[in-house]
């Protein structure tokens, strides 16, 4: 074996190992089992084994067409835990539910029609192959713009140590997408710059999560706070008596940061106060003003002529569907059903 092959084969069969090793120990560590956490863990060991496909096919091309076809398919299962991961990370009770299997259909979709040979060589060259890293990239654009949405609503910076994470994972992300569908562009780039993209994307993003300890920074920023009952509680009230008393919650640019420099109380501090008084985030401790408040305009027969939409802006909702969500899982209905069901119980 030439020099420079075996060159390239340690830095991608370490790229590998070490994706598997941490995959795996994010998978089965009891201290490491949140949602997050393995929903990554999934992600690493999916990639070390369309990796080690791609090392196989590249020092052994005559390999057998089925295997070449299932390191194919399992990209389609990148995008979706690529996605669940990043919203498993920012939403706190994140679960996952019924419908959100429906992501890995097209994955379940290619494998069932390759394992009965209903598709083969033909079929990826000229259509499947592009659909897979186009379903790819397309989940990697909206990962990347649901993070960015539900930061800028919640105020989480982009200078915080989840805002940095995430963007340098999406960023890691594209350039392992750009170095394999830069191969289909006529060869532009050798088919082994994918391992070798991936060997140095992973060793460098796992160490810096490893290093800052992304993955355990909420929970030990908790523990580690020395913040007393009586000072909790005394933050807590003066929360309450500015955001009621002033009616802040109407004003749908509020964010954490600002309302902390108002109240002169360090953001995460703040941000604990509320989850350990109330047991919500602070988006979810706002957005339960704006529901009572949208809830006593939909009662009143003064405001009888707005529609649901001006009253979840008058509420402080920057959005519809923001205000539709928020009302329907505080009260278990919509608001036109409430509004229909207060005007019956004023008629009766």
């Amino acid at each position: 074996m030439e020099p420079e092959h075996i060159i390239t084969l340690t830095i991608c069969g370490l790229g590998v190992f070490h994706g598997f090793s941490l995959g795996s120990y994010l998978l089965v560590n009891s201290s490491s089992k949140s949602l997050s956490n393995q929903l990554l863990g999934a992600l690493l060991v999916i990639f070390g084994l369309r990796i080690s496909k791609s090392i196989f096919l590249y020092f052994t091309p005559d390999l057998d067409l089925m295997l070449v076809m299932l390191g194919l398919t399992l990209v389609l299962t990148f995008g979706p835990l690529f996605l669940l991961y990043v919203r498993s990370l920012l939403l706190k009770e994140f679960k996952l539910q019924k419908r959100d299997w429906l992501h890995f259909s097209p994955f379940v979709g290619f494998l069932f029609l390759s394992s009965l040979n209903i598709v083969g060589k033909e079929f990826y060259l000229y259509f499947g192959i592009f659909f897979i890293y186009i379903h790819f990239l397309t989940y990697i654009i909206a990962s990347y713009k649901w993070q960015k949405k539900f930061r800028k609503s919640s105020g989480i910076s982009s200078t915080e140590l989840k805002g940095k994470w995430l963007n340098y994972i999406h960023l890691g992300m594209l350039f392992i997408w750009l170095s394999y569908f830069m191969f289909l562009l006529d060869e532009l780039v050798p088919y082994i710059a994918g391992p070798i993209t991936y060997s140095l994307v992973i060793y460098p993003l796992s160490f810096w999560a490893i290093i800052k300890k992304v993955h355990k920074q909420e929970e030990q920023k908790y523990q580690n706070s020395r913040l007393e009952t009586g000072e909790s509680f005394l933050i807590m009230s003066r929360l309450e008596s500015y955001i009621e008393e002033e009616k802040a919650y109407l004003d749908p640019e509020l964010k954490l940061p600002a309302l902390a420099t108002h109240l002169n109380t360090p953001a995460h501090l703040l941000s604990q106060v509320v989850n350990e008084n109330v047991g919500q985030n602070f988006q979810q401790y706002l957005n339960s003003f704006r529901v009572k408040s949208a809830q006593e305009m939909l009662k009143a027969r003064e405001h009888a002529h707005l529609t649901i939409s001006a009253i979840a802006f008058d509420s402080g909702f920057n959005s519809l569907s923001a205000f539709n969500a928020a009302f329907k899982k505080m009260l278990q209905k919509t608001p036109s059903q409430y509004r229909k069901e207060e005007s019956i119980h004023h008629n009766s």
